[in-house]
């Protein structure tokens, strides 16, 4: 399924190190496009950078 306008600012926001909710976070984890550490960094997945690749 495609991703949202807003699944995509999400994921743009965390490649840019910008700020996201904890919400917006938990989603990108869940879905396994992120990655979080204990000490709260987020990072993208292989597959989060793809998804926004393929944009």
């Amino acid at each position: 399924m495609p991703l949202t306008d807003k699944q995509l600012a999400i994921l743009r926001a965390i490649e840019a190190t910008d700020p996201v909710s904890a919400d917006d976070a938990t989603w990108a984890v869940a879905e396994g496009l992120a990655v979080q550490a204990e000490d709260s960094d987020i990072d993208l997945t292989p597959a989060g950078k793809s998804a926004l690749g393929e944009v």
